[in-house]
């Protein structure tokens, strides 16, 4: 199972001029791609569950990660990226981890 938590900082993307709506369809879209659920906290948080049925869902993750890094300026605006998953076994608890400072370390975004 996959479990994802993002949250925008909206103020930010209003003040470039940018689409709130727009940033959450581009995210949306990625997670539609694996079949996600979505289920919005408040309106700058959102967090997307796989399905708990899947047989495997590595290659969910390695997906999200892949095109998620693609939308122009997630990497920016976002505040949070965690990742909960203990990917193919259903027994195990679910880990957490701090994608957002992961992806931009590799892509060097401070």
């Amino acid at each position: 199972m996959i479990k994802m938590l993002i949250e925008l900082n909206n103020e930010l993307i209003e003040n470039d001029g940018y689409s709130i709506e727009m940033m959450w369809a581009e995210i949306d879209s990625v997670f539609d791609n694996i079949e996600c659920t979505k289920n919005i906290i408040d309106n700058n948080t959102v967090m997307y569950e796989s399905n708990p049925n899947k047989h495997s869902n590595i290659g969910d993750l390695y997906t999200v990660y892949s095109d998620i890094t693609r939308i122009p300026n997630f990497l920016i605006y976002a505040t949070k990226w965690t990742v909960f998953e203990n990917i193919d076994d259903a027994s195990l608890p679910l880990s957490e981890t701090d994608a957002l400072s992961i992806a931009k370390k590799y892509k060097k975004i401070k």
